[in-house]
């Protein structure tokens, strides 16, 4: 292996291995939180957790695709840029759809919830878009800005996931 490019994918092969596992497990707790409050589900099928739920699984997605890419061996740089910024510009065009910006004014939620649900899943998928950009220019920086965008939408989707849990505890209560 002699390509520096190939060389600098390797070295991240552990981050994205990681990654892309925790995501994995992570989608997997999401269904159980989402079962266990079946009545708070069915209530909001169309708003909350289109808006809500839904984007916390995508993210998810997001990074176990993500992860996945990027530990093919041998993808040249161009396709791996090219498939990211695919996955970068549906995902913006995603949050677009779910509306949970609409449903964050409707219910009038702080700016705390906005910066979670709607600020950074913009920023992350935007970090995305950079790093498929420098991907495809073989820019060593395309591979952190890769690596920055994923570990955000992971750690988006672990605290959204944990309002949400809490959401459906404070509706087993009432």
């Amino acid at each position: 292996m002699t390509d520096p490019w190939l060389l600098q994918l390797v070295a991240w092969h552990n981050f994205y291995l990681l990654l892309g596992t925790a995501a994995a497990t992570l989608t997997g707790l999401m269904f159980v939180v989402v079962s266990l409050g079946p009545q708070l589900i069915a209530a909001h099928t169309a708003t909350g957790v289109r808006a809500f739920a839904t984007p916390t699984v995508v993210y998810f997605a997001t990074v176990l695709l993500v992860a996945a890419l990027m530990i093919v061996p041998a993808v040249p740089a161009p396709l791996l840029g090219a498939l990211l910024a695919l996955g970068s510009l549906g995902g913006l065009y995603y949050l677009g759809r779910a509306g949970a910006h609409t449903q964050w004014r409707q219910a009038k939620l702080d700016w705390l919830d906005w910066l979670w649900y709607v600020g950074l899943p913009i920023v992350s998928y935007l970090l995305l878009l950079g790093a498929a950009v420098g991907l495809g220019l073989r820019h060593p920086l395309g591979l952190a800005s890769g690596a920055a965008a994923v570990l955000l939408l992971l750690i988006i989707g672990i605290r959204n996931a944990w309002d949400a849990v809490l959401v459906v505890a404070q509706q087993h209560r009432t």
